[in-house]
């Protein structure tokens, strides 16, 4: 099993990193493609780990798929119909595998679909509950049976009014592709406003969809015939940005990230500016610049546009060098601070009371043998092991693979001292 092996600490880093496409958009598009009875193209393709999962899962269904990683490019041809089976071996790997259910009730709303619950979760629950209750709006009826998700309507699907009972991305995303293909008009509110799914609207209004907001979180979507050919570049990954901004500040250093929209990072630089990094902006990159008068912040996770649960973990490391006491609330997963005990290991203070942590931050970190039990995770340990004296071993690293695309190239690019080892 592959791990990374890691020698700190690492002082004063500078350069420059491209950033991937983001892969929480890539998968909502590529089981958006289902939608569609010709030609997809996706640009800027991450090819990680999950992207994989999600091409074998699209053509276990029967859709063609051709990969290009050095154009960064996937071209998936939907010629047949589609199988209707979503198995588990694939959904229990990849959690983004639920998105198929939208999309094929949305072409398929009268045949009787099938898709796997995913089962547990390392960051807590995630319910699709709400998803389920999103359908039947549209008149979609659905019956749990030995662990496979039931769907069927036999009128079709129809719009109505459906209200979130609570942001969620996945549910959002799964019920805009259930909807676009549906009878007359559909009004969805309490949406998430995610950078990720409002690539996923662009691309379907730029393929011949039809929907409209009416308000910060409300949509309607008036439902059309069918979807032929769809072409899209997919955004750049918000999440991978903040992480390499965060290896630029944890080593007191200077580092550019391109290819990313600073508006999809305005809380995180807005907390990077709050702790005394210098941060310059432009259209398509972000710079930081390190400072000596570094604080202590509070912080709290939240839907977009507040601070992104997939930063937190990120950040966490980070402030376990800033001198004081920070704080922060997580308010989406219930079990988010899985990276705690590994930095403390490392010589952090980090004390966690339910979905509250209280971080103090430490002179000197020191190495650890340590293992990554989430995609985050993997990251947040990461940047403790560069700031850390010695040399740390990190083990299940497969997770990080799974959502950062040429991790290790890029971390040596910048100076990092690291290397890969079965």
């Amino acid at each position: 099993m592959k791990r990374f092996i890691i020698k700190g600490p690492n002082k004063a880093i500078k350069g420059e990193v491209d950033i991937s496409g983001a892969k929480n958009s890539c998968l909502p598009l590529m089981a958006a493609s289902i939608l569609f009875k010709n030609k997809v193209i996706l640009k800027n393709v991450p090819f990680v780990k999950d992207v994989l999962t999600m091409k074998d899962l699209l053509v276990s269904l029967g859709s063609k798929v051709e990969l290009s990683e050095i154009k960064k490019k996937i071209t998936i041809i939907n010629n047949k119909n589609h199988k209707l089976v979503v198995p588990y071996r694939l959904v229990s790997t990849m959690r983004a595998g639920v998105l198929t259910m939208g999309s094929l009730l949305g072409r398929y709303p009268k045949k009787k679909i099938k898709v796997a619950l995913g089962g547990g979760c390392a960051l807590g629950i995630r319910d699709t509950s709400w998803h389920l209750a999103g359908f039947k709006s549209l008149g979609a009826d659905n019956a749990l049976h030995k662990g496979y998700v039931n769907i069927s309507s036999k009128n079709g699907l129809k719009g109505s009014n459906y209200v979130f009972p609570k942001v969620t991305v996945t549910g959002t995303s799964n019920l805009i592709m259930a909807s676009v293909l549906a009878k007359g008009v559909h009004y969805v509110k309490n949406i998430s406003i995610e950078p990720e799914v409002l690539d996923l609207i662009n691309f379907l209004n730029n393929s011949g969809a039809d929907i409209k907001f009416f308000g910060k979180r409300s949509i309607r979507i008036k439902g059309i015939d069918e979807f032929n050919d769809g072409n899209h570049t997919i955004i750049g990954d918000r999440i991978e940005g903040f992480s390499y901004l965060c290896v630029g500040a944890i080593t007191n250093g200077k580092i550019k990230i391109n290819k990313i929209n600073p508006n999809h990072l305005k809380s995180e630089i807005g907390l990077l500016k709050k702790i005394g990094y210098k941060i310059e902006t432009k259209n398509n990159s972000i710079k930081l610049f390190s400072t000596r008068n570094l604080k202590p912040v509070s912080l709290k996770t939240g839907p977009f546009p507040n601070f992104a649960t997939d930063n937190m973990p990120i950040i966490l490391a980070l402030l376990t060098k800033i001198k004081g006491k920070s704080k922060i609330e997580e308010t989406i997963f219930s079990n988010r601070f899985m990276a705690a005990p590994e930095l403390n290991r490392m010589g952090a203070k980090i004390i966690i009371k339910k979905n509250k942590a209280v971080v103090i931050g430490q002179k000197k970190l020191n190495s650890a043998d340590c293992i990554s039990s989430d995609l985050r995770t993997t990251f947040s340990i990461i940047l403790g092991a560069i700031a850390a004296h010695g040399t740390s071993k990190i083990l299940r690293i497969y997770h990080g693979l799974r959502g950062y695309y040429n991790l290790e190239s890029k971390l040596k690019k910048l100076g990092i001292k690291i290397i890969s080892k079965n």
